[in-house]
């Protein structure tokens, strides 16, 4: 727990606001995934996220674990290879990637996941140009999550997503047989990520089911891995729940139970690789920020912080995290309030109509449960990015520092 006077040393040392990492958490949340999923399928692996939250420090954590970098842009393959880690164990994902991407990924022999019909073409071009080379390439499948019901389970119930390749057989046998016929070229693995609202053991369930019924049918003795993408639940604070949310035994227990009964995969033994991104990053960050005034305006208590939900939740929902009224005293003075941001936007709140001890000018609050999107997403909008910092031993080491003027203009043109 925070005091007061430590909160008060940290920001004479770095200012105000400032993240704080929970390293022990991150590490947990690997460890208990990995449990969760190798005591059901030995071959698994846990490919993180990084577009989930890319903190150099964090994705040095998953190399020195062992895990996988998972990536979905050049400059995040870029970042992986800067780390430190090993190109062969680099997933690359994404709708986007141009042939130079390409060509360095496959060089480099890493898990490259297609997208789109135009990748073929970049595929094909590789493979030619290195004839005495064997290229190996994933695809990723477009899965329809329509129920029995006939709900759709997709993002905000959509017919259907934008990614990937249509799954039906047609189509998948049309792409294989192109793929195929390029000698030197196999399909290694099938990638099935979808965004799924639920986020439900039934959808990992039916991805699972269908990439393993598509590689036996069309690719058997080739496809190596069975990716299922991401966007499992993790740890969730109780007030942010709005649905049940499975375990991790929950999710292993039926996605590892098609592995383990399905004839093909019984017999091939593929990879199971998964993607976790919020699982692994959301209850890892912590948002310090310092109370500079309180209002009354009609009856509603307005505490504006020298921070932003930029930077606490970017996508602007409307959940209260959870948080910590930073006080220098023992208060008993509780109300409701709202917590405003330092910016000019009308909408810049961070908490809506809390009850908690109304803080003091110079008290702080800290909200909890940000680390998910929030470091990828913040803009460079009226204030400057705050600083990272993660306690070791007796101190705390500053991992990102507070962003500059010179962070913030030096790539524009002043004349």
């Amino acid at each position: 727990m925070l005091t007061y006077k430590e909160v008060k040393d940290i920001e004479s040392q770095f200012g105000s606001p400032f993240y704080i990492l929970d390293e022990a958490a991150f590490k947990k949340n690997y460890d208990d995934i990995v449990n969760a999923f190798a005591a059901r399928y030995e071959k698994f692996i846990l490919a993180y996220s990084y577009k989930t939250n890319y903190i150099p420090y964090l994705c040095g954590i998953i190399m020195t674990k062992g895990g996988y970098a998972e990536v979905v842009s050049r400059i995040e393959y870029d970042l992986a290879l800067r780390i430190g880690q090993d190109p062969k164990k680099i997933i690359f994902n994404g709708p986007v990637k141009n042939y130079d991407d390409i060509e360095l990924a496959l060089k480099n022999e890493s898990i490259v996941n297609l997208d789109s019909e135009y990748e073929l073409d970049y595929v094909r071009r590789y493979a030619a140009g290195n004839p005495a080379r064997k290229v190996k390439v994933g695809l990723r499948i477009n899965i329809d999550l329509t129920d029995e019901n006939g709900v759709s389970h997709l993002y905000e119930g959509m017919r259907a997503g934008r990614f990937g390749f249509s799954s039906e057989s047609d189509n998948i046998s049309r792409i294989i047989s192109e793929l195929c016929r390029v000698k030197n070229l196999t399909i290694n693995c099938l990638h099935g990520h979808s965004s799924a609202w639920d986020r439900s053991v039934w959808c990992y369930e039916k991805i699972t089911k269908t990439l393993c019924e598509i590689a036996s049918k069309y690719a058997p003795d080739t496809v190596e891995y069975i990716d299922i993408g991401g966007g499992i639940y993790g740890y969730i604070p109780p007030q942010m729940r709005r649905t049940q949310m499975p375990s991790f035994n929950d999710y292993a227990k039926a996605v590892c139970g098609i592995l383990t009964g399905n004839p093909w995969a019984k017999n091939r033994k593929p990879y199971l690789v998964l993607e976790p991104g919020v699982a692994m990053s959301a209850n890892v960050l912590s948002y310090v920020t310092k109370v500079v005034s309180i209002k009354n305006i009609k009856g509603n208590i307005l505490v504006t912080v020298d921070g932003s939900a930029f930077h606490t939740k970017p996508t602007f929902h409307k959940v209260n995290q959870p948080h910590t009224v930073i006080s220098k005293d023992k208060k008993e003075n509780h109300g409701i309030y709202s917590v405003c941001g330092a910016t000019c936007m009308e909408k810049d709140y961070l908490l809506n109509d809390i009850d908690d001890i109304v803080p003091e000018r110079g008290e702080y609050i800290k909200i909890d449960s940000v680390g998910a999107y929030t470091i990828v997403l913040t803009p460079t909008f009226i204030h400057p990015t705050p600083p990272i910092l993660v306690r070791q031993d007796d101190h705390y080491k500053e991992i990102r520092r507070r962003q500059t003027f010179e962070d913030m203009f030096d790539c524009f043109c002043f004349e």
